[in-house]
Formats: structure tokens, C-alpha cells, sequence
């Protein structure tokens, strides 16, 4: 179960509902829980020390209110540095089990740039990051597990496990996979009859990888609904989240190696920048 868990904040509203998410796992498993500000200090020296002094006072003047929210006080941390880097030491430095944030705010060219500050404490690969789209309307009950029949998203659907996030809800395993060779049947003039029997048996090979993939790993009792879809996986995704609106999306992150790496990293930033539902995203082991 969750032990510990911290929760960035930057006082925003994106903010305030991974605040209130926090609170309210914080008091669902009993757990002590912390609230960081990081002040970026890449500014003069005493505008960073008027901030810091301003937000504590700011936090501390909501104690009382985080406590009946939580369960209990949380502990208020105002550091300054980098904030992406401060981010993730101080949940180290802290053992959370869970580092919870708000969605970023929409700002397409710097994004593309220069990546989001959840994506980069992502990217750290260090910890389980919890980021918040929605409103707290309740404890996570229906959960949509991504899988890419690779160790990283076995360990992802694994730690939700082991956080207790899996425990009375309902939860869909989604297997997505493209038959390249589709396309190219289709630009080669082969009959429609003929495609949609290539998509078949890419489909039923694709449910048999799924069910041995869940097998091996041991993750049977664990999903309550095999998935399997054609298309991209962030196309995938975005159709599922659509479908079922789920109350949280876990993914683990790069699965493989090389370009596969990539890609899989490239599907996480693109759940984390376009879909609108909680996300949990779990970096893998490090021997994988």
C-alpha cells in the first residue's frame, strides 16, 4: 500500500485539484504526505527569498484545512533551485513512494521545444508520477492499464498494485497493435475481403500475444477485461479514454530499446500532453 507521498505544487488550479488528489489519498491509506513549492532561482537573490517567505506562510496558513482534507498535516516544503531537478531530489530525499502533480498548462511551441515540467520529472525516471487532470469526485475506480507486452508496463500495472491503487476498481487491459502490412495491401490493390482476413488473424495472433504476455507475467487475476485494438498507441489510447473514461490511465515508460525506446517514450508524452484523465506513469526497473 501507499506509504508515502508528495505532492508538487505551484499554486495554480491545475495545481490545486493534484493538491486535493493528494489530500485524499493521503487519508484513504493513512500515510504521511508532504506539499513542495520550488522557487526558481534563476532570478535575483532577494525576490527568491521574498517568495519562498511568502508561499510558506501561504501553505502553512492552509494547515488546518490540508489536515481534515488528508488526514493528517502535511509537512511544507519551500525550496529553491531547479525546479524539475528539486523535484525529484526532494521526493528522494523524502522516500515517497508517489510524486503527485497537476497538468501542465497548453503552450504548444514550448512544448515542443523545450518539454513540460512533468514530462522532464518523468523523463527522470526515478519514481512513480501521479498527474492530475480532473476533479477528485471520488477514489479511483475504473482503471484503464496500458500494456505493450513488455517488462516496463508488467512493472507499471505491478507498482499500481503495490500502491493499492488497483484494489476495488475495475480494471481494463489495453493491448494496442498496427498490421504494417495493411497499408501496403491496400496500395497494392488486393481485395477488401481479402485485407479484413489479414486484419483478422493479425488480430486473433495479437489476443493470443496479450493472453501469453499476462500469463508469464502473472498479471491474470489482475485485469478484469482484456482489450485489443488496431492503430498507433497514443491513437489507441485516446479512443479508450474516450470510450470508457477511465479514472486513471497507468503506463509504464520506455519498454525497449533503441528506436522501440523511443516510440514508447513518445506515447507517454503523448498521454501526458493531449488526454484529459488522471495518468499514472511508472519508469521502469533499472536493468530494463
Amino acid at each position: 500500500m501507499l506509504k508515502s507521498l508528495m505532492i508538487a505544487t505551484d499554486l495554480s488550479e491545475r495545481s490545486e485539484k493534484a493538491l486535493q488528489r493528494a489530500a485524499a489519498l493521503a487519508k484513504r491509506f493513512d500515510c504521511p504526505w508532504s506539499v513542495l513549492y520550488v522557487v526558481d532561482d534563476e532570478q535575483p537573490a532577494a525576490l527568491v527569498e521574498q517568495e519562498q517567505i511568502q508561499v510558506k506562510l501561504l501553505l502553512e496558513a492552509r494547515l488546518v484545512e490540508l489536515a481534515t482534507a488528508g488526514g493528517s498535516a502535511p509537512a511544507i516544503r519551500v525550496e529553491k533551485g531547479d525546479p524539475d531537478q528539486k523535484i525529484v531530489a526532494c521526493a528522494l530525499q523524502d522516500e515517497a513512494d508517489l510524486l503527485v502533480v497537476g497538468a501542465h498548462r497548453k503552450s504548444v511551441l514550448r512544448d515542443i521545444f523545450v518539454g513540460t515540467t512533468v514530462e522532464r520529472v518523468v523523463r527522470a525516471g526515478e519514481l512513480p508520477v501521479l498527474m492530475v487532470n480532473q476533479p477528485v469526485g471520488g477514489e479511483y475506480r475504473d482503471l484503464l492499464l496500458a500494456l505493450d507486452i513488455s517488462p516496463a508496463s508488467a512493472h507499471a500495472v505491478r507498482i499500481a498494485e503495490q500502491l493499492g491503487l488497483l484494489g476495488g476498481a475495475v480494471c481494463r487491459g489495453i493491448y494496442a497493435f498496427s498490421p504494417l502490412a495493411k497499408g501496403m495491401m491496400q496500395y497494392s490493390g488486393i481485395s477488401e475481403e481479402r485485407i479484413d482476413e489479414f486484419v483478422g488473424s493479425e488480430t486473433r495472433q495479437a489476443v493470443d500475444e496479450l493472453k501469453a504476455f499476462l500469463r508469464d507475467q502473472q498479471l491474470e487475476p489482475l485485469i478484469d477485461e482484456q482489450l485489443v485494438a488496431v492503430g498507433l498507441p497514443g491513437n489507441v489510447l485516446e479512443r479508450m479514454v474516450a470510450k470508457h473514461r477511465p479514472d486513471l490511465l497507468v503506463m509504464g515508460t520506455r519498454g525497449m530499446g533503441g528506436i522501440k525506446r523511443a516510440l514508447i517514450g513518445s506515447v507517454a508524452d503523448y498521454a501526458l500532453r493531449e488526454l484529459d484523465c488522471d495518468i499514472l506513469v511508472v519508469p521502469p526497473k533499472a536493468d530494463e
